[in-house]
């Protein structure tokens, strides 16, 4: 049997799940007990993971004497929303039946030998409890599930909630998961318990996520683009949690940043087309988070862009060691205190209340223009103040009108990046190149007119004073070349063509 499936899945501490269970009767479930299932899955694939690479998950799950083999396509995880499509067969046995899978059509499944090569890699052994939930309008599954994944001799604790629409739209999920998330501390997680289990068996820990390239059609509206873009910047904020709350990893903050810049950015390019401006509350959230990621993000900048090139040419300088340790204290300080925020329950009602606005955004009164003109108007737009603020070079321009440059140029940078796919040109990627050389000067200028008052700020007197002079006076040396290079990378890019026309 073929289907497809859209779901929400939050983690909660395994105390709570009793708490959530309680709370089903306010998210419509009927009176009377869940029903209770033990679910052991096996998840199989080649040692040499030819599955995975083709995005194809195999599993058979045992409930009871019942064998149940079950087939994932690639499917897409966006905007804290899982949807893939899977096919489910009942079978004889414990290992999988690659015949039984022909329906899914998959090419993966087909590759000769392919069965015989099939490996347990690793299991789910979980406890779930079920009912549905719901409304006149909506119908979904609730599932709350605590086991454990385990691969070898290793395993970690599953303790899940998950939301798997039946009837209705997907902003009903997020209204769900809102008001559970109202009475139960929850985080939103884009991990399925395939991914979690794939990597314990390999020994990986989560990494750092980057924006995946946004494909738009032609045909599409300009609310479907809008749907598209903002659900891949709402993945993006998701996925990089993981890195920053269990790994640890300074670049996941950066990361975080790209998709919070990336979504404002979004939410300027279509203002004029929205049916309804993001709240207020919702904005003044995400200025609360990048207030909060900003200064980690900055110290890492600082330590390595700003200090540490002057350390290598001074390794002997005492005193600069002085002045890095400073620094990095007060860096390790803000990376705790954005730790802190992610980890917060505040930092999961905003992505739950963002993801709630974007799905149930109502387009029906929108005129349904087509993206294509929408973006040639948008880029051109953009693309003029650009040039107005550059003027004729750069070299003329002070400071704070090249800092006016570079966000310009940000902005025209993003909305390049979200409607780069409707114009299949050679031109595309050398036209976004150059504008993002010209950002990387214009940066670096930037970074050293923000470091070095903040340096001397800091540092006013004995040693630390000389070496923070010494830092700020092998920066402004290189001030003329980076604005030499900034007004260079300017003259290309305003030769090119623009892509979009």
């Amino acid at each position: 049997m073929s289907n497809g499936e859209i779901e929400l899945k939050l983690v909660v501490a395994a105390d709570d799940l009793a708490r959530v269970a309680r709370l089903r009767s306010k998210l419509g479930a009927p009176a009377g007990p869940m029903r209770s299932v033990h679910q052991v899955t096996t998840y199989f694939d080649t040692p040499e993971r030819t599955l995975a690479a083709a995005g194809i998950g195999l599993r058979v799950r045992k409930v009871g004497d019942a064998r149940i083999q079950t087939v994932k396509g690639a499917g897409v995880a966006a905007g804290g929303l899982f949807h893939r499509p899977e096919w489910e067969t009942a079978i004889e046995g414990d290992r999988p039946r690659l015949d039984l899978a022909a329906e899914a059509g998959l090419a993966a499944l087909a590759e000769p030998g392919l069965e015989e090569r099939l490996t347990a890699l690793f299991r789910t052994d979980i406890r779930r409890r079920l009912c549905q939930v719901g409304g006149a309008d909506w119908q979904a599954e609730l599932a709350l599930d605590h086991g454990a994944v385990v691969a070898g001799e290793h395993s970690q604790p599953i303790n899940e909630i998950e939301l798997e629409l039946i009837k209705g739209g997907p902003g009903h999920l997020f209204a769900a998961a809102l008001l559970i998330a109202e009475h139960v501390p929850v985080g939103l997680t884009t991990l399925s318990k395939s991914d979690r289990g794939h990597a314990l068996a390999d020994g990986r820990v989560p990494g750092p996520v980057k924006a995946k390239a946004i494909v738009l059609k032609g045909k599409q509206s300009v609310g479907q683009a809008f749907m598209t873009i903002a659900r891949s910047c709402l993945h993006q904020l998701l996925a990089n949690r993981p890195a920053l709350l269990e790994s640890r990893d300074p670049e996941a903050i950066h990361q975080m940043r790209v998709a919070l810049r990336r979504l404002r950015s979004a939410l300027k390019v279509f203002r004029p087309a929205l049916p309804a401006a993001c709240p207020e509350p919702l904005v003044a959230e995400m200025r609360w988070l990048l207030g909060v990621l900003g200064p980690a993000r900055d110290g890492d900048v600082f330590l390595s862009e700003i200090l540490g090139p002057v350390i290598a040419d001074h390794p002997a300088e005492r005193s600069l060691a002085q002045v890095e340790r400073h620094w990095r204290e007060a860096r390790d300080r803000d990376f705790q205190a954005a730790c802190d925020a992610v980890a917060d329950p505040r930092y999961t009602m905003l992505l739950l209340r963002l993801g709630h606005w974007i799905e149930t955004l109502d387009w029906s009164g929108a005129e349904a223009e087509r993206v294509v003109a929408f973006a040639r108007r948008t880029l051109n737009k953009r693309l003029k103040r650009l040039a107005k603020a550059a003027g004729r070079s750069l070299l003329d321009l002070s400071a704070e009108q090249r800092h006016q440059v570079r966000i310009l140029g940000k902005q025209l940078r993003y909305g390049g990046d979200f409607l780069a796919s409707l114009f299949a040109v050679p031109s595309t990627q050398i036209f976004l190149s150059a504008l993002s050389e010209l950002q990387d000067h214009l940066g670096q200028l930037n970074d050293i007119a923000v470091a070095v008052p903040r340096l001397c700020a800091a540092h006013q007197s004995g040693r630390a004073a000389w070496a923070a002079g010494l830092v700020a006076g092998w920066h402004e040396s290189r001030r003329p070349i980076l604005l030499s290079e900034a007004e260079a990378a300017w003259r290309r890019l305003r030769k090119l063509d623009p892509f979009w026309r």
